[in-house]
This record gives C-alpha cells, structure tokens and sequence, in this order.
C-alpha cells in the first residue's frame, strides 16, 4: 500500500484541537487546566463518581497517568476522591462544586471544536468520517 500524510494530519489536527482548548482555557482565566484533564472531567460530568480504574478505561489511559491527572485535579479543587465503600482497595474520584461549575464551559467549548472541525461537510460526511477513524483506530490496537 502507497503510503501518504494521513497520520500525519491526524497528528496535526490533534494539535491543533488542543491548541483551541488551551486559548479557550487561559480566555476564561483556567490557567491552571489542561486538555489532558477535559477527559477526567468530562467521565465525571456523565456520572457523579468513578473509580480510578473505570476512569482509565473510560478514557484509554494507564492508570498510573490517571492517578496524576487526578492528583493535579484534586489540588487545584475541581474534585476530591474518597475510599471506595464497596472496594476498600480503591477509590472513589468525585466533582466537587467548583468542578461541577465548568460543566455548562466545558460543553459549548466542545460544541463549538467540533464546529470548527465539521464545517463544511455533510450529515452523511461526518457520519462517514467518524465510522472510518474508529476503523483507524481499531485497526491500531
């Protein structure tokens, strides 16, 4: 098979996704965030506690980078985690007040990249796009 950019761009558009998160981040004073911790922050807005091994999972990292992820989010205030009632040997990652507060930001900063990434394309395009990087994606594991 002839080989061509398409990692490349992939790569590239990533970069650029986060560049738009980090302006969107620092324009409302969130300096102390990354795009990094959207993704914890996201599983946490769809359910009100996650386990640290459910938040791996969820979000395709090894645990070992959630629990930094967490430890940062933990000491800047937007969650808290407590011992699992149901497994002593976990714990439990909760939001609290100030990280449920960045729900409502947090979904139109996503509505508005995906704007920007979708432009100009139709329903059935970005349908098509979507099944074709999960075969990507899926064919990378």
């Amino acid at each position: 098979m002839k080989t061509d950019n398409t990692i490349h761009l992939i790569s590239r558009i990533h970069e650029k996704a986060n560049a738009f998160l980090v302006e969107q981040l620092r324009g409302q004073g969130m300096n102390d965030l990354a795009p990094s911790h959207g993704d914890i922050l996201a599983a946490l807005f769809k359910r009100d506690e996650v386990t640290m091994t459910e938040i791996a999972t969820l979000i395709h990292r090894d645990r070992s980078t959630v629990t930094q992820l967490v430890r940062k989010l933990e000491r800047k205030g937007y969650i808290f985690s407590r011992e699992n009632a149901a497994d002593r040997r976990s714990s439990v990652v909760c939001l609290t007040e100030k990280g449920r507060s960045l729900e409502p930001f947090f979904k139109q900063v996503s509505e508005d990249l995906y704007a920007m990434a979708y432009f100009g394309m139709t329903v059935e395009e970005i349908s098509r796009f979507q099944q074709l990087v999960r075969k990507i994606y899926h064919n990378m594991e």
